[in-house]
């Protein structure tokens, strides 16, 4: 048995030249290949064959040895069709082109993203992202009662400004789809963005106020409105741009598609700033959960 093992070496050995200089060794099937490359202690080379790492089944890999492998060991695990290596006691998966990443989770027990058996990217928790469906200032419309006016806000540059110090309730409409990526059912939070003219005091404060009905497609809008009333904004300075919050509006029962329809109006009456206050955005946050969604009008 001893003969027959040492006739199995030297035949595999004049398969292969080695050369073995100073600590680095050299396998390869070039003869004229005698310099190892800088820095390397083992170099293969071959421009005809590869070289095969140990093979073996998801049981064998999972039980090597009777001992825990040293971190880097790497081995073909022939059931899973993937290379695997060894790091702080556990096995790792190398990721491949065509590896399927179903059930997989990034992130803890309750925030991750994961992708789901069809391809789609699914956040989870904390993973989830907020976004912005932005209405422009110059794409609010104003109705015949109580319009703000359309001046210049800097220089060239107009919008929509909202009076203050008169008897008027000056008033913007808008309409609000929400996208495919929202996570449906969750909280959104409108918001304005804005920026006071001249200011004398910085304790001023900008009354803002929203009305809305909110409903899915194929379903009837409500008969009554809600409404946030008398938000206050603080000036602060000369055109600064502000922002003010309407708060978190809750979501439950709501889908992709569905529309708010809107009304945003100042009472300048009322609060304490009696100058222009510039309308910049209408904004809802919203929180994303996907990329789109899978169908036209399904999640």
């Amino acid at each position: 048995m001893t003969k027959l093992i040492f006739i199995t070496g030297i035949l595999l050995l004049s398969f292969l030249q080695t050369h073995v200089s100073a600590q680095s060794v050299i396998v390869s099937d070039d003869p004229a290949y005698t310099n190892p490359a800088d820095g390397a202690v083992l170099d293969v080379k071959s421009t005809t064959k590869g070289f095969i790492v140990p093979r073996m089944t998801t049981a064998q890999r999972t039980t090597l040895g009777s001992t825990t492998p040293v971190n880097g060991v790497v081995v073909y695990d022939t059931d899973m069709g993937s290379f695997w290596y060894w790091k702080i006691n556990a096995w790792q998966e190398i990721a491949a082109s065509n590896l399927n990443l179903q059930n997989i989770r990034f992130g803890d027990a309750d925030n991750y993203s994961t992708f789901e058996a069809d391809g789609t990217l699914l956040m989870i928790g904390n993973a989830r992202v907020w976004n912005d469906f932005v209405v422009p200032g110059s794409a609010a419309k104003v109705g015949s009662v109580n319009p703000p006016a359309f001046i210049a806000f800097v220089d060239g540059i107009y919008t929509l400004a909202f009076s203050g110090g008169n008897n008027n309730y000056d008033q913007v409409f808008l309409a609000i789809q929400m996208p495919h990526d929202w996570d449906e059912g969750t909280a959104i939070e409108p918001h304005v963005h804005w920026s006071p003219a001249a200011v004398t005091t910085a304790t001023e404060v900008v009354n803002w106020n929203f009305e809305y009905v909110w409903q899915d497609y194929e379903s009837v809008f409500p008969s009554a409105s809600q409404k946030i009333n008398n938000i206050a904004g603080d000036v602060v300075a000369s055109f600064r741009h502000n922002m003010t919050s309407f708060g978190l509006i809750d979501a439950t029962g709501m889908k992709i598609s569905s529309i708010l329809m809107c009304r945003l109006w100042r009472n300048g009456h009322t609060d304490s700033y009696n100058d222009n206050a510039f309308l910049l955005s209408f904004d809802i946050h919203y929180q994303t959960n996907t990329i789109g969604s899978r169908d036209q009008y399904i999640k």
